[in-house]
């Protein structure tokens, strides 16, 4: 099986106008993930500080149902994790700025479209809350990019180490995909300040084929 990563040598700068579907961004550069299983090519910007991609499969101990296939982009000054549902020794306890692209390993092609269903987002939200591994949830949302629905949810604490979580999900060909931000980390400085807004505004440039 056969994953492709590419990334396109246009850069996106803060100064560009915006398409009707792209907020203003940090400077980013475009990224292009074809989705394993004809699952679909997903496009976004990432920021230009994300300059290694990788991807692997987390497998799990029940099986191919449970594996996820992930796809990551950061920067390569920071360690390189692998969640592993066999050997995980837990996430980094600092120095986390990553973005995730994540799906079943289990593909089902169904042509239902759930994403917009206010009672599957609040399944969502209870699990998020349910999960004592993720931060507080401050704001969430259901939004129209690209003419398909996202859940969108924004997780925040802080106390000797800012812990920042913005993680959106839609449905493809009736599986779930989602793209989630991370950052773990003990500096006050712009990312941290920003992190929030500019991870909104990097969902904003979806686009999936």
């Amino acid at each position: 099986m056969t994953i492709q990563i590419v990334i396109s040598l246009f850069i996106i700068v803060a100064c560009n106008t915006p398409t009707n579907n792209e907020r203003r961004t940090e400077s980013s550069r475009r990224v292009q993930i074809r989705l394993v299983d004809s699952l679909g090519l997903v496009s976004l910007s990432v920021p230009i500080r994300y300059d290694t991609v990788f991807s692997w499969i987390n497998h799990s101990d029940c099986g191919k149902p449970c594996d996820e296939q992930e796809y990551r982009c950061q920067p390569k000054t920071l360690a390189i994790t692998k969640e592993s549902g066999f050997i995980w020794l837990g996430e980094p306890k600092d120095s986390v700025d990553r973005f995730t692209l994540s799906h079943s390993g289990y593909i089902r092609h169904r042509t239902e479209d759930t994403a917009i269903d206010s009672l599957r987002h609040k399944y969502l939200k209870l699990q998020i809350v349910n999960d004592p591994d993720n931060p507080v949830i401050v704001y969430d949302t259901i939004e129209k990019i690209c003419d398909r629905y996202f859940s969108i949810f924004v997780m925040q604490r802080s106390d000797t180490i800012h812990n920042i979580r913005v993680l959106a999900l839609t449905t493809i060909k009736g599986n779930e995909v989602k793209f989630r931000y991370d950052l773990l980390s003990k500096k006050d400085d712009m990312v941290e300040k920003s992190f929030i807004k500019n991870s909104l505004d990097l969902v904003h440039t979806i686009k999936i084929n």
